[in-house]
């Protein structure tokens, strides 16, 4: 539920004024108690009581492990996600933002991993910069960096593509034109795909990529279940790995 502060918005433009918005990583194991974020991180966070958030159940989880000062029902939660249309936003924005304004710190909380890094978030830290609203992001994991660090590849020139076409003949000359950027530009190339297509991805990439092209699977990230699994498309063909329902990163190089 969005809270309207609105009102409560003082009349000042003092950036002193202002509280910050701290980018607080959230663990992308959900299903295991993992820690995701540094015990000194913590200590920043203890003291506030304004978050804004995708997923309300999924916050307080998230929120409950980061130790505040404040209980859990005196915390007071402003709902967003990339479901909320470009217009809407715009009008909400000074919403979301009211404690700030009021001189109290608040939090920005993705679901899974790092805000903003494919992850809603973006046009609210956009909003703090054009409004002299201090960022302060804080460590923890992000699935895309942990997949590029455990591949082996270059991690010096990398593009991150988000999801791919699922239409047959789309989805081939996207793969084809990743792996142009590859033997061009020594690029390496990371995607997803919704967890019940995984297994369907996998073969599309073994019949459509050159065999000397290297594959990466990043599965279950920072879970018990963790697997990274890097070969030449030559010796994929020949694997018999089942990532159906299972999150999932791609990389090939």
């Amino acid at each position: 539920m969005i809270n309207n502060h609105t009102s409560e918005i003082k009349k000042s433009n003092t950036y002193k004024n202002y509280g910050a918005l701290y980018l607080i990583p959230s663990s992308i194991v959900q299903l295991e108690n993992v820690s995701f974020l540094l015990e000194q991180q913590k200590k920043l966070l203890c003291n506030i009581k304004y978050f804004i958030v995708e997923n309300e159940k999924v916050a307080r989880k998230t929120i409950k492990e980061l130790n505040l000062k404040t209980q859990l029902q005196s915390i007071t939660l402003f709902k967003y996600n990339n479901k909320i249309s470009s217009d809407k936003v715009t009008i909400k924005l000074s919403e979301y933002f009211a404690p700030i304004y009021n001189g109290n710190d608040m939090g920005l909380l993705s679901d899974s991993g790092s805000p903003c890094i494919a992850d809603p978030g973006s046009k609210l830290v956009e909003y703090a910069h054009l409004n002299n609203i201090k960022i302060q992001p804080l460590v923890g994991p992000s699935s895309i960096i942990l997949s590029l660090m455990g591949s082996g590849f270059n991690g010096q020139k990398f593009k991150f593509h988000g999801y791919i076409p699922t239409i047959s003949k789309e989805k081939e000359n996207y793969i084809k034109n990743m792996m142009v950027s590859i033997k061009k530009e020594k690029e390496t190339q990371i995607f997803i795909e919704t967890p019940y297509r995984n297994q369907k991805l996998l073969i599309d990439l073994v019949k459509i990529l050159d065999k000397n092209i290297r594959l990466c699977l990043a599965i279950n990230l920072g879970s018990s279940k963790e697997n990274i699994i890097c070969d030449s498309i030559e010796n994929w063909a020949h694997k018999k790995i089942d990532i159906n329902k299972q999150l999932c990163i791609f990389l090939i190089n």
